[in-house]
């Protein structure tokens, strides 16, 4: 009896704190609508999906359409309306009513100097991407902050969504400068000075999350000595051109050509700028290398900037994007030649986790093509039969 009576009590308990959190969000909700402001957004425009791609960390749906995050040293409330969107702002001691300083904001932090349908139809001169741009209709790359977009970015090495998520989280913790609106709290960003002041082994006390992890604090913190130093100029890199402001990004210890060209799409103004990760490796192989081996990031990059032209940075953060919705199952369609009247023909690609069945050799589990044979099976995933692995959802 005590052990059901103390199931039942978690369960009584687990209710009461699902209410009232509901409770929480409805009075911040309730409250803020007397300093609600709206801003007129009239290009293609789609906020969940571009906060929400895995482009920027921070931001967190709130309920009733409302996301919540922390642009510089403002907690912004937002969601879209009809015309546009509407917010709130709080700062330190609170919410606030908002000013067009924060219209300002939020336009250069959606790009809304960019012509969006200008660079759609640019970029959709190839079929795969034309039906991408047109399933995800209104996604945008963001202009972010450039340090907190370098740092956070340093921790994707190797690592997924939802860990780099956890280890900004860490990171602003250092802070010690909380913004709020209602009940809702949260951090700002820790400055490059103050990352330099708590200093590495302040940085390794932190529980960083991720392959790499240990490598984060070292290269976060010669980042900021760099910085700090005059020696990196994050602000100067918006005037530079694409090949040095990369240079210039990868004399730091721990960035690469995959941070460097997501720092330089996604902060610094490069939108030709073209990041290259395991699975976009692997897709434009598959796409228009005609499969095999994939060529080398340098050059991938260098091809991507001449098929997609001066935007290849939104071609490519279609890709992703389809990639982290669907596993990629849409561009599998587009390899079919399902991409209006046109027709691409399949490359066969090297493929993953085949599995072996006894007494079949090597084949695919589910159309049973026999080794030797590539197979397109109607689940979406595709074979190269005769290699022990199975191919991936694209």
């Amino acid at each position: 009896m005590l052990n059901s009576y103390g199931a039942l009590g978690d369960y009584w308990r687990g209710q009461a704190e699902y209410y009232d959190r509901l409770e929480r969000r409805q009075r911040i909700l309730a409250a803020g609508f007397e300093m609600t402001r709206e801003l007129k957004i009239e290009q293609p425009f789609d906020l969940e999906m571009s906060l929400t791609m895995g482009q920027a960390f921070r931001w967190r749906p709130f309920g009733d359409g409302w996301f919540s995050g922390v642009l510089g040293e403002n907690l912004i409330h937002i969601r879209r309306i009809e015309n546009g969107v509407e917010y709130r702002a709080g700062g330190p001691d609170g919410e606030r009513a908002a000013t067009d300083a924060d219209d300002e904001l939020l336009r250069r932090y959606f790009r809304e100097d960019d012509d969006i349908a200008a660079i759609y139809a640019d970029i959709s001169r190839d079929p795969v991407v034309a039906r991408l741009v047109e399933k995800y209709w209104g996604m945008r790359v963001l202009r972010q902050e450039p340090w907190e977009c370098l740092v956070s970015y340093i921790c994707s090495r190797s690592n997924t969504i939802p860990n780099i998520r956890k280890c900004v989280s860490e990171i602003v913790t250092l802070t010690r400068q909380t913004v709020r609106i209602g009940d809702d709290e949260q951090d700002i960003f820790p400055t490059k000075h103050r990352l330099l002041e708590i200093g590495e082994d302040g940085l390794f006390a932190l529980s960083l999350s991720g392959r790499f992890s240990r490598d984060f604090p070292s290269a976060i913190y010669a980042a900021a000595q760099r910085s700090c130093d005059g020696d990196l100029n994050l602000d100067e890199l918006t005037q530079l051109s694409y090949p040095e402001t990369k240079r210039r990004l990868r004399e730091c210890h721990g960035i690469g050509d995959k941070i460097a060209d997501c720092v330089a799409l996604m902060a610094l103004d490069k939108l030709g700028a073209f990041p290259v990760d395991t699975h976009i490796r692997r897709l434009v192989a598959s796409l228009w290398f005609g499969g095999g081996r994939p060529p080398s990031d340098a050059k991938i990059v260098q091809w991507a900037q001449g098929h997609f032209g001066k935007y290849a940075g939104y071609a490519g953060q279609f890709l992703f994007c389809d990639r982290e919705r669907t596993g990629n199952s849409e561009v599998s369609r587009v390899l079919w030649g399902q991409v209006g009247d046109s027709t691409i023909e399949p490359q066969p690609s090297p493929a993953r986790n085949m599995l072996r069945y006894p007494n079949r050799g090597y084949s695919c589990p589910e159309c049973g093509a026999e080794a030797g044979k590539v197979c397109r099976s109607p689940s979406g995933y595709r074979y190269e039969v005769g290699h022990r692995e199975r191919g991936p959802r694209l």
